[in-house]
């Protein structure tokens, strides 16, 4: 059965690519096998608000473009990695409120070729946002802290959000786009250039504030990052693997269903999730020991849930970060806005349990987990 003929379709205006530019959108149409016919609203609603917002963009370019080239990104940046749902927004969020650093926000994600220049665009997105995100109901706010793999989806081609587009590809995309596997040099330049473009932009757009940065994807591009930033700071945060499916499988049902432009049955996606997360994994753990000592810190996100200023007291501890006074205030006031959060509860057959017990045992093993009935 479809996996999108079982759960119903959603609001057309739910398209991210509809605030990126119309070249972009042809290119990802084309490379990615078309749109199934049975969006072809969705698929004109993102045609018609990326041919309108040309102009803007232009404008915006050559009002800004020289300048944001110009700005310098003086200190490497915090990027916090791990696999999705495995609690980096919580992390982030409350390190987001140190005023030390500069975040990347939802309206910059969404429209980061307008977000400068052109205020229309700005209500337009503020209007079609929910309060709450429909996967966990963390508050959505146009302002907070948001991952820029959307804004890299709007601005290129290289980006694994291009699978909730485009679903029959999220293997060849995430491969691609999240390990750099089987593409050309030229790609990886491509994709480096037009990240540091839009991390210029934000440091423009931010006074020039350190920038902390949270990625789930940049998990798995840990080399390509070191080429760019050096001396970057690594926060590598991890999850019972058990409740990182259980959250999986939730997201992407709340994030397929309002986004696809293809059908896709429900077990493909089931093996994409399965697959995807043995990989990233597998590149983490290769990969960690190119980042310098010191730079990069772990985080049990559970230890982090149950003190999360004492973790973050060894988070920036072991980083050699500054944690002042005036940020520990910040962090506390958010704690407590928080308080009454109510995390979603997932249950998990004894067949599933054994096969992530099979494919995921050793990171299971590895972290010491156990199924979250046991």
């Amino acid at each position: 059965m479809s996996y999108f003929r079982k759960q119903g379709l959603a609001r057309v205006d739910q398209q991210f690519l509809a605030g990126g530019s119309f070249l972009n959108w042809v290119r990802l149409v084309i490379a990615n096998g078309g749109v199934d016919w049975r969006y072809w609203i969705r698929s004109l609603y993102v045609s018609i608000v990326a041919l309108l917002n040309t102009p803007f963009r232009a404008y915006e370019h050559v009002k800004f473009g020289a300048r944001i080239a110009a700005t310098p990104i003086c200190e490497a940046p915090i990027f916090i990695l791990g696999h999705w749902r495995s609690g980096t927004t919580h992390v982030m969020r409350l390190m987001a409120r140190d005023p030390a650093y500069a975040v990347v926000t939802f309206v910059h994600t969404m429209i980061p070729g307008l977000y400068l220049s052109s205020p229309l665009f700005r209500k337009l997105l503020v209007s079609s946002l929910p309060k709450v995100r429909p996967m966990d109901n963390v508050t959505v706010a146009p302002d907070a802290a948001e991952e820029e793999e959307y804004a890299l989806g709007n601005l290129s081609p290289y980006s694994f959000y291009h699978a909730l587009s485009f679903p029959k590809k999220m293997r060849q995309i995430f491969d691609k786009y999240v390990l750099f596997e089987g593409v050309e040099r030229k790609v990886i330049e491509e994709w480096k250039a037009v990240y540091l473009y839009f991390l210029k932009k934000v440091t423009f757009s931010s006074g020039g504030k350190r920038l902390l940065l949270k990625n789930p994807a940049n998990t798995g591009r840990i080399p390509t990052l070191l080429e760019m930033f050096p001396d970057a700071k690594f926060i590598y945060v991890y999850r019972n693997p058990y409740v990182v499916y259980s959250s999986t499988m939730h997201w992407l049902d709340k994030e397929l269903v309002p986004t696809a432009l293809q059908d896709v049955d429900e077990e493909t996606v089931r093996e994409h999730a399965l697959r995807n997360y043995e990989k990233l994994m597998l590149r983490y753990e290769a990969d960690k020991v190119l980042i310098p000592a010191g730079n990069l810190v772990e985080v049990r996100f559970e230890d982090f849930e149950a003190n999360p200023l004492g973790e973050m007291a060894r988070v920036y501890q072991t980083l050699g970060l500054t944690l002042t006074p005036e940020a520990q205030t910040q962090m506390q006031q958010y704690l407590s806005t928080v308080k009454g959060y109510k995390k979603n509860t997932y249950h998990l057959d004894h067949r599933t349990q054994r096969e992530l017990a099979r494919r995921w045992g050793f990171m299971i093993r590895r972290w010491h987990y156990e199924p979250p009935s046991a």
